[in-house]
């Protein structure tokens, strides 16, 4: 017998999903028909780096309430004849799960921060709106059962497993506890689709289902899983992780993101018009701004092309998975520039599993446990994501001082990778000799490509020591070139390598030693450098240097090497030494391993001493 008035829809991960008469008939109510034009990855959609991420809200509501159907068939079959779903809770529930994004803005949660009202708030209101035209559909009040359903969702987010736990065991309870927990039926199938369609990687989360169960905690009943669903648990926690940070918090689709907020308050739009619209309406909107003469060299242009073609040159962005080095960076940033309009900002804490929220219980042997006590994988439990933004380009009125110092700060790697010799012995090791002598070596080295134009600086390094009890490796130290000083904090690499590493900070804006004490305890705190009280400083070694410095390149990489004539001065005593140092500057590691190997040849001596180290030796202090 044929099916009447069945819809069929290809889901691009579950295939054929038959709805019928009565839900076709709510998938043509306009609030439905609106899901088609609201991404399920906002901002993403508008990304040069995830050109897959299209797929649109109606196709996920689709695709939940298929889950929730396959959820229902699962508790059936497996609790039957303890629980017996009626056509009314099942019903509710796929409409429950259909409607669950309805009201969500465009570009998803881009503008959610605008407004006080929670998407799930405004679905509740949409529903008891319109309870006498969905009610009519089905012929009972099905609004009533779904705006029950929704309540709790909201319950259970504030609340977590705190929420109070109905003694009767029914479909609707167990709907109920999976509504915000770490496997609900929505996270189910966004992970799902969501690998597939963005990175082309075949999940089955919905085998979950297939071990869910039902125990007792203190006299009521509880959804658990069975043993054999921990490593599909794992892989969907970790999954959602990987998501968040590749995806979800993917860089183009975070700064479209903030720029269209950024236009909305510019433009001063209202909650309803914030609401209401549509993405392509605000993409038509922006279209008008470009094509609009009057709008260049306006904030509004800049947004407008970020948005719509693309233009993130001068945008500078840096993520962040830890809360400490994320403060660090932006109390840096706060030195270059008094502009906090222009700093764009995002931090909020992932996190993979929370048994403090939503616990997952496994039973193994009989036995009630947590998920963390059978997981050998989930044990990082959070992590702070975060991101800090600045636009550079002119129209928001930089100066070019201010741009430059910003984009030195974000483009900054702090990883200085080098190695440093000590001159042989039948090297005259007196200036332009030396480099007339160090520059034919150099010419000798099979693939090394060298100028011949040899820069000239003299450094005035003035080297502090700590009171405080922190490792005696950390260098901290004051320089002025060309009457130019900066403060910088070099840190030691361990990586197990036999290059020497070392994480370099520099501090140009600190108008005076308290600025940079402050920057430099900040940092200790990042590093998990323990402190004994305040910092404190003394003078310690003053190094004068006469450096020469130019760059030479092997195959893809660039390594600066530098002849250093120093005078060292500590407590009234003077003593003279000379280093030549190679840093990579760009490409591999193998390149300066290449060049150590012909320096060694050469009668060179290499060290891992640092200039304050062997200038204390020299100085016998």
């Amino acid at each position: 017998m044929l099916k009447k008035n069945v819809t069929k829809v290809i889901h691009p991960v579950f295939g054929t999903i038959e709805i019928n008469e009565k839900f076709t008939k709510v998938l043509e109510l306009e609030a439905f028909q609106e899901l088609r034009f609201k991404s399920q990855l906002g901002t993403k959609t508008l990304s040069n780096r995830l050109l897959n991420a299209n797929h649109n809200r109606l196709m996920h509501s689709i695709g939940v309430m298929y889950v929730t159907r396959k959820l229902i068939d699962i508790c059936e079959k497996k609790f039957w004849p303890y629980i017996i779903v009626t056509q009314e809770e099942r019903e509710a529930m796929e409409l429950a799960a259909l409607g669950h994004d309805l009201k969500h803005l465009a570009y998803s949660h881009s503008f959610q921060e605008l407004l006080e009202e929670s998407h799930e708030e405004r679905t509740i209101k949409y529903f008891e709106k319109h309870a006498e035209e969905i009610n009519k559909i089905f012929g009972y009040d099905i609004v009533g059962r779904v705006i029950y359903i929704y309540k709790k969702d909201i319950a259970i987010k504030k609340y977590g497993y705190k929420v109070e736990k109905e003694e009767e065991l029914n479909i609707l309870e167990i709907y109920k506890s999976l509504l915000m927990g770490n496997i609900d039926c929505d996270r189910v199938e966004y992970l799902t689709t969501d690998c597939l369609t963005v990175y082309g990687k075949n999940k089955c989360f919905t085998d979950i289902y297939r071990n869910i169960v039902i125990t007792i905690m203190n006299d009521k009943p509880e959804v658990a899983y069975e043993r054999e669903a921990t490593t599909t648990i794992e892989d969907l926690l970790i999954t959602r992780v990987d998501n968040i940070i590749n995806c979800y918090r993917e860089q183009d689709g975070e700064i479209t993101e903030k720029k269209l907020e950024e236009y909305i308050l510019l433009e001063g739009w209202k909650k309803e018009k914030i609401e209401d619209i549509c993405e392509f309406e605000i993409l038509t909107e922006l279209k008008k701004v470009l094509a609009d003469e009057s709008k260049k060299n306006t904030i509004q242009y800049r947004i407008a092309e970020v948005a719509i073609r693309g233009k993130r040159e001068n945008i500078l962005y840096k993520k962040f998975e830890n809360l400490k080095e994320y403060e660090y960076f932006l109390e840096r940033l706060y030195t270059l520039t008094p502009r906090r309009d222009i700093i764009q900002t995002k931090q909020k804490k992932v996190t993979v599993y929370d048994p403090s929220k939503n616990r997952i219980y496994i039973i193994e042997n009989g036995v009630v446990k947590d998920f963390l006590e059978v997981s050998h994988k989930i044990r990082d439990l959070s992590i702070d994501l975060g991101f800090v933004m600045v636009d550079i380009d002119p129209v928001y009125g930089l100066s070019e001082e201010e741009a430059k110092s910003i984009k030195a700060l974000f483009e900054d790697n702090p990883v200085e990778i080098e190695k440093k010799f000590i001159f042989p012995e039948n090297i005259t090791r007196k200036g332009y000799t030396t480099i007339e002598e160090v520059q034919e070596m150099l010419e000798s080295i099979p693939h090394v490509k060298i100028s011949r134009y040899w820069k000239f600086l003299e450094n005035n390094d003035l080297y502090f020591e700590a009171t405080n009890n922190i490792p005696k490796d950390i260098a901290m130290r004051y320089r002025q070139t060309n009457g130019i000083g900066t403060y910088y904090i070099k840190i030691p690499v361990n990586d197990g390598t036999s290059i020497t590493k070392r994480e370099e900070y520099e501090y140009k804006n600190c108008k005076c030693q308290e600025d940079f004490l402050k920057l430099a305890t900040k940092l200790f705190e990042t590093k998990k450098i323990q402190l004994n009280g305040n910092l404190q400083l003394s003078e310690g070694v003053e190094i004068v240097t006469n450096r020469r410095k130019t760059l030479i390149s092997i195959k893809d990489s660039t390594i600066e090497i530098a002849c250093d004539f120093s005078t060292y001065k500590y407590k009234g005593k003077i003593a003279e030494g000379h280093m030549l140092e190679c840093e990579l500057k760009q490409g591999d590691e193998l390149a300066l391993w290449y060049l150590t190997k012909y320096l060694k040849k050469f009668g060179f001596i290499e060290t891992n001493e640092s200039k304050e180290t062997k200038a204390k030796k020299a100085l016998n202090s």
